[in-house]
C-alpha cells in the first residue's frame, strides 16, 4: 500500500475506485465498504481517501480509536492500494464541493467509482453530499456507490458510538462494532 500525503497526484496512470470518509476506527461498516471496493479483479486501483490524524484538531477534538499506525495496518490488511491522508486546514477546508469532486477526485486521483456512506459530507462547510456526487456522475464519468449504515443491536454503527462504548467500559460492544 502506498501512502500519499495530502493532495499529491497518484503516479498510477490508470483509473481508481475510491472509498471516501473519516474512517476513524475503521468499524464494521467501513470494513464492509472497503472490502466491497477491493474485491474487484480489474485494472482499477483501490484508494482510501481520508483525513490525516493531524486534521483532528481542525475537525473536532475527540479521542482516537486507532493510532495512525494501526489505521494504516488495517487499511493495508483490507487490500487497499493507495491511502490518501488529506490534511484538512484553513486553506483546504475552503475548497468548494464541486471543485473537490472535479480536481481532487477526478483529476488528481483518477476516480471512476466512489464508495461512501449515505451521510457523506465534503468540501466547504461540508456542503458536498451524496446527491451532489450523483448529480456530477455523467459530467465526471464517476459512478457513486452508496452503502447503508451497518447496524449493531438495531442501531447504526458509528465511531461516536464506539467511543461512547469504550468510555462506558463496554469493550465487548466496541469490539463487536469494530469487527468486520
Amino acid at each position: 500500500m502506498e501512502i500519499i500525503d495530502g493532495l499529491s497526484e497518484i503516479a498510477y496512470e490508470g483509473d481508481t475506485r475510491i472509498a471516501i470518509g473519516k474512517f476513524d476506527g475503521i468499524h464494521a461498516g467501513h470494513q464492509m465498504l472497503i472490502k466491497e471496493m477491493t474485491r474487484h479483479n480489474d485494472d482499477l486501483k483501490s484508494v482510501v481517501f481520508t483525513f490525516s490524524l493531524a486534521s483532528e484538531n481542525f475537525l473536532n477534538k475527540c479521542e482516537r480509536i486507532y493510532s495512525e499506525e494501526k489505521r494504516r495496518e488495517v487499511f493495508k490488511s483490507l487490500g487497499v492500494d493507495y491511502l490518501v491522508e488529506y490534511d484538512l486546514n484553513d486553506v483546504t477546508a475552503r475548497c468548494e464541493p464541486e471543485e473537490f469532486a472535479r480536481v481532487v477526485l477526478k483529476e488528481r486521483l483518477h476516480a471512476k467509482e466512489i464508495y461512501c456512506g449515505p451521510d457523506l459530507s465534503f468540501g466547504y462547510k461540508g456542503r458536498g453530499s451524496v446527491s451532489l456526487l450523483k448529480s456530477l456522475e455523467k459530467e465526471l464519468n464517476i459512478k457513486t456507490i452508496v452503502f447503508e449504515k451497518k447496524k449493531y443491536l438495531g442501531e447504526d454503527i458509528s465511531s461516536t458510538r464506539i467511543r461512547e462504548a469504550i468510555k462506558a467500559g463496554d469493550l465487548k460492544a466496541a469490539e463487536n462494532m469494530l469487527r468486520g
